[in-house]
């Protein structure tokens, strides 16, 4: 049987476009360590907990650096809990006999996310920070819709920001087909699947025109993403910057995230 080959490490070097995106997605990892009440914790769910944070830790620093990367290796986290190697008879296996063990544990990992963004905001050079990265920074701290940001966040992140745009129209068009169940495409899409006359998808329950109006509005918000976004940049070379691009994809995760509500 072959030998699975062994991945060698490596050290990553990000750009100051993706540093300035990491940062505040550290942060948010060392807020929410930094918060946490280890006397509150409990036998039953004080390890979920623990887990969580670990697990909410390593996936951030995996997405930043790889899992195969030094960085990965240094500032991602074993576990928070006690590790007994040898058990005797009598010991204290539970969190709260350990508590001690526990907060050095939490206490060693939010020093470590720290030097981290000590370290990344040393980095980064200052006059991007204080000019268009002030985009790219308030676009790592928002919420984009999940699918939305699988298609355009790496592509905006990399500086391809009319092509972000595109994607994340193109993802929506998609997820629109999907729930709808329509083959169609674009304006004829979105018309169909939210017509207020007979919605293959609706917003409300279409009892009155206040919400027949509601629904029209939000079909041409839908036919405009596709229309006004995608299609100009499909079919052409558009330079967007990176605020507006960031402005236009909140606006179409923001549809993504009303299509999710709607009803069939």
């Amino acid at each position: 049987m072959a030998k699975r080959p062994v991945l060698e490490k490596k050290s990553v070097v990000l750009s100051s476009t993706q540093i300035v995106s990491a940062i505040p997605k550290i942060k948010r990892r060392y807020e929410e360590l930094s918060s946490l009440n280890i006397n509150s914790l409990n036998n039953e769910s004080g390890a979920d907990l623990l887990d969580s944070h670990m697990h909410k830790i390593n996936s951030t620093i995996r997405d930043i650096y790889g899992v195969d990367s030094f960085e990965y290796d240094e500032y991602s986290i074993a576990t928070f809990k006690p590790v007994f190697s040898v058990w005797y008879s009598g010991m204290d296996m539970s969190l709260l006999g350990n508590i001690d063990v526990v907060r050095g544990k939490v206490s060693s990992g939010a020093a470590k996310l720290k030097t981290l963004i000590e370290i990344l905001e040393e980095q980064v050079d200052q006059s991007i920070i204080d000019s268009p990265s002030k985009a790219i920074r308030a676009y790592g701290g928002l919420d984009i819709h999940a699918e939305i940001a699988r298609a355009a966040s790496k592509l905006y992140l990399d500086g391809h920001y009319a092509n972000a745009v595109e994607a994340a129209v193109k993802a929506l068009n998609g997820l629109v087909r999907l729930r709808s169940g329509l083959e169609y495409d674009g304006s004829t899409l979105m018309e169909r699947a939210f017509n207020p006359s007979n919605p293959a998808l609706k917003f409300n329950e279409l009892q009155d025109q206040s919400d027949k109006d509601e629904q029209k509005g939000f079909m041409q918000m839908f036919c405009g993403a596709v229309s006004g976004l995608r299609n100009p940049r499909a079919h052409g070379f558009i330079n967007d910057d990176p605020e507006r691009a960031l402005e236009f994809i909140a606006f179409v995760s923001l549809l993504a995230k009303l299509l999710d509500g709607a009803k069939q």
